[in-house]
């Protein structure tokens, strides 16, 4: 395993933007709003051959008053008890608070090295406020600015320091199947990773929006592996909202587009909205493997096979796609997830042979001929399969602009019935002979 470096603090002291800096990306979401961070947040980083990971999270609140703040505070010290190194954040434009007594207080009862990091040194005034530090009894301390990237490379010399020496790196980790999690807030995204995952891995609350950011959640099922990307929920009218909502949407799109299956939960009680289906069109066009998963089932009081006739009137344009019911509160068909997961990816990654692609184009032209374009014929000579995730396959033609769509369409289906996948979206791709 390598080497786990936690980032910690109170709320607000630049903990994501140091992590950002020290993973060579934008990978959490950086906000003035204090409170933005509410996940465990792992992401690689290197430094001088070292390869580690850095653990970004929520601000401590070790006398929270009210129940999200305290479920926050335990990812917090779950961090801390799963690092090698503890780097603790404290703001240098600020004096020490109570707060930041009660961090270095608790860090000082765990048997971890921690690094002392005061953060936000931005300016030669700022080094000058640094003796109202010594009162907290933390010694040596690193000054740095995470935003213009000051005193990093030594921060990181200090981390490294405390590296056991069994943890060198020894090669590259074995990504698993990446699963996006996707829906409205409060859909319950975070309570199925957590039932999936088998304990607290993020933060669910019945808060809508307590997840702002998204999180990987690496889970092994019957020795396979799985990264679940729980997302912030996509709300409708994303694009006229307020500046960090309109982010943690943005970026739950992307998490989309990095993952090969796309679980997007339902609201059971709710139902399927515009804006469901709105989300489930975007899906399918980004050519993921696409799983409906209607979710509080328990407090549904209807008919199973009814209920799922209405939800695929309304995406019927997605075609055969396939819908779960489950509760992620109870457990009840939880595990029907990874066989779907399965399923879905056996199809994604399914290849068929030239001849047999060709076999199927000469079937489908007999059966139903291509219109002609300006008084010209419009002939497909032969096509390929020329990808994966999803299957895309590529048409010759003699003129491939005047193919027209609803052909397409047809060939699409008949390459969907050839590989017995009529569950996920394939591409066909007309190309000049």
């Amino acid at each position: 395993m390598k080497p786990v470096v936690a980032i910690v603090g109170r709320a607000n002291v630049g903990k994501s933007r140091l992590f950002n800096r020290l993973v060579g990306q934008t990978r959490a979401i950086v906000h003035d709003k204090p409170g933005i961070t509410r996940d465990r947040h792992y992401a690689p980083a290197d430094w001088l051959g070292r390869d580690f990971i850095v653990v970004d999270t929520g601000g401590m609140e070790l006398d929270p008053k009210v129940g999200l703040e305290h479920k926050v505070t335990e990812q917090s010290m779950v961090a801390v008890d799963e690092a090698d190194v503890v780097v603790c954040v404290l703001d240098a434009q600020n004096p020490p608070t109570a707060e930041d007594e009660d961090v270095v207080r608790a860090l000082r009862k765990q048997s971890k090295p921690v690094v002392w990091c005061i953060n936000k040194v931005d300016a030669e005034t700022h080094e000058s406020q640094m003796g109202e530090f010594a009162r907290l009894g933390i010694d040596p301390v690193i000054m740095v600015s995470a935003e213009h990237g000051r005193n990093i490379d030594e921060l990181c010399d200090a981390v490294i320091d405390h590296f056991p020496d069994e943890h060198a790196a020894d090669g590259a980790e074995r990504p698993g199947l990446r699963i996006g999690v996707v829906g409205r807030p409060n859909v319950g995204k975070s309570t199925l990773i957590n039932r999936l995952a088998g304990s607290d891995r993020v933060v669910a609350h019945e808060m809508p929006g307590t997840t702002r950011d998204a999180i990987d959640v690496e889970i092994q099922f019957e020795g396979k592996d799985y990264v679940f990307v729980d997302t912030a929920g996509v709300k409708k009218g994303w694009k006229r909202s307020e500046r960090l909502e309109k982010y943690t949407s943005v970026r739950s799109l992307k998490a989309v587009e990095r993952s090969l299956v796309v679980c997007q939960l339902i609201d059971g009680v709710e139902g399927v909205n515009k804006h469901d289906v709105a989300l489930s069109s975007f899906i399918m066009e980004e050519g993921k493997g696409l799983i409906v998963v209607v979710n509080k089932w328990d407090a549904v009081d209807d008919d199973w096979e009814r209920y799922e006739d209405d939800v695929r009137h309304k995406l019927r344009h997605l075609g055969n796609i396939p819908v779960l019911c489950i509760s992620a509160a109870t457990g009840y068909h939880c595990l029907k997830v990874f066989e779907t997961i399965n399923r879905i990816d056996g199809h994604l990654n399914r290849h068929l042979t030239t001849s047999a692609v060709n076999k199927v184009l000469e079937r489908s032209l007999a059966e139903h001929h291509l219109p002609t374009y300006k008084g010209r014929e419009v002939r497909i000579l032969y096509a390929t399969q020329t990808g994966t995730y999803p299957p895309t396959f590529t048409l010759f033609s003699n003129m491939p602009a005047a193919v027209p769509y609803t052909y397409r369409r047809y060939l699409k289906k008949r390459f969907q019935e050839e590989m017995g996948a009529t569950e996920i979206p394939i591409r066909v791709i007309c190309r000049k002979k």
